[in-house]
């Protein structure tokens, strides 16, 4: 019996051990397991960062990260959302100083080939098929707008129109006795009708309204207005399409200016015009605090969520009382958005791109008023707000699409990359004129004629001397006729 009993013993005794050490095994395995899947976790979960202006697309857009997230919840949306001046030079350092985010635009008024001569992009095509880029209309993706070498860039925000038709209140209008249903069509009646919406209002509410700290606010107008005077300027070319030459004394010009000045000394102007931004004039213009305001479709979309009771139409900007000699320039698809060199997370920078530029989600910015998509067959069926098929009708209509330079030649590229814009510009010219620093600026006008006319001199030496192509012929269009669009046949016939 005892050695019955020990042989049990021992038996259990090794039975006892074995446990042990597959219970360690198991403990151990288990929590290599759990670092296996914590460290594969943490590698996955990423931080993807966006920069841009587009203010009234904010609550839009928090939406789509929100649900961004969900969908990807290993990718966190990093979103910084700036003014037009904010971004210019906040871009400029962080990618100077290698800190560049995943996903930016270029900022107003630079090209392409400058972005891509200072390393900013990296090539799109690798991430993005042919499936995502036939979602949009034809001329999106072009040779010297959005491609370079053959290369995709940068995607365009937006359908361009023009951003310098004019909304004006409609109750203020009836409260100075004037028709709303027939807005100021000259120079004189719209400086007449901003007049008595002041006088009438009793300080409650001014004529009109604009934010003079975002310079492109006044940069375009000038450019826009004085084209429908026949000046030939456009935002292609720091030409005129014209004289040929870059003219900025023109007659067009100075009427334009002479209009707005003549409105700001005759206290027509909000007071607060010269101190805010364009999204706070935007803002007080919804309060019905201005009879006037002029910018671009997205205004409708933010007035649709926070001013609901605004009564408000869209209207043509004024002509020259001698009548009207152009029309306003239609842009070309414009570069926009891109994906940094440096950014180490292209998949996910890619994934976010499809999704933005998702027919489900540009249906939400095109039914809330915001912009008019790229996107084939979205404008036409997801536009709700009267007033921003109105702002479609008006734009098209009082529009033509002007010539690029680039896509008659994508060599082009190299000289706006060597091209630097002269400042005091345009819209400091005219801003020093509505702040009472510059009575008349003629001088200025000039000055920056000739500027602009060396600077193109000097980026075209620069650029045939890195091996382009390239002449001032480039830049003139003796086809070109003010009541046409530009079209793909009279690139062909003047190449």
């Amino acid at each position: 019996m005892k050695k019955k009993f020990k042989g049990i013993g021992i038996f259990l005794m090794a039975l006892l051990i074995l446990q042990v050490f597959a219970a360690c095994s198991n403990s151990t395995s288990s929590e290599d397991d759990e670092k296996t899947s914590d460290s594969k976790d943490t590698e996955e979960r990423i931080t993807l960062r966006v920069m841009d202006w587009a203010d009234s697309e904010k609550v839009y857009r928090e939406q789509f990260i929100e649900d961004f997230e969900k969908r990807h919840p290993n990718i966190k949306i990093e979103y910084t959302l700036l003014t037009s001046d904010q971004f210019q030079s906040t871009i400029t350092t962080a990618i100077k100083s290698g800190d560049a985010p995943d996903l930016f635009p270029i900022p107003p008024g630079m090209k392409l080939g400058t972005a891509v001569a200072g390393d900013w992009y990296q090539p799109l095509d690798e991430y993005l098929d042919d499936e995502f880029k036939n979602r949009f209309m034809d001329g999106v993706f072009v040779e010297g707008l959005t491609m370079q070498d053959g290369k995709t860039y940068t995607i365009p925000a937006k359908l361009d129109l023009p951003n310098t038709l004019v909304f004006y209140n409609k109750q203020l209008f009836r409260d100075a006795g004037l028709d709303p249903e027939n807005p100021p069509k000259t120079h004189t009646e719209f400086a007449e009708a901003a007049k008595k919406i002041t006088e009438a209002s009793d300080g409650n509410a001014y004529g009109i309204i604009e934010g003079s700290k975002t310079i492109v606010r006044w940069k375009n107008p000038i450019v826009d207005w004085s084209a429908l005077g026949g000046s030939g300027l456009n935002p292609h070319s720091p030409l005129s399409l014209v004289s040929n030459e870059a003219d900025y004394t023109s007659e067009p010009v100075l009427e334009v200016m002479n209009l707005f000045q003549g409105m700001m000394e005759d206290g027509s102007y909000h007071p607060k015009t010269l101190n805010i931004s364009a999204p706070e004039a935007r803002a007080l213009f919804g309060q019905g605090q201005a009879g006037f305001i002029i910018q671009g479709e997205w205004c409708i979309g933010v007035w649709q969520n926070e001013n609901p009771e605004l009564d408000f139409g869209v209207m043509a900007p004024p002509v020259p009382d001698s009548g009207q000699e152009g029309f306003l320039p239609r842009p070309n698809f414009q570069p926009w958005l891109g994906m940094a060199k440096t950014s180490e997370h292209p998949e996910a920078a890619a994934l976010y791109l499809k999704e933005y530029y998702s027919k489900d989600y540009q249906s939400v910015l095109v039914k809330a008023g915001d912009r008019f998509t790229m996107l084939k067959d979205v404008n036409e069926t997801a536009a709700e707000i009267p007033q921003f098929k109105q702002y479609y009708d008006i734009a098209m209509e009082n529009s033509r699409l002007a010539p690029s330079v680039e896509i008659r030649n994508p060599e082009a590229s190299v000289v706006f990359g060597n091209y630097k814009d002269p400042q005091p510009g345009l819209g400091d010219i005219l801003q020093g004129v509505m702040a009472g620093a510059l009575e008349d600026p003629t001088d200025q006008l000039e000055m920056l004629s000739e500027n602009v006319n060396t600077s193109l001199e000097q980026a075209l030496e620069a650029a045939k001397a890195e091996g382009a192509e390239v002449s001032i012929d480039d830049f003139k269009f003796s086809n070109w006729k003010p009541n046409q669009d530009y079209t793909a046949e009279d690139y062909e016939a003047v190449r």
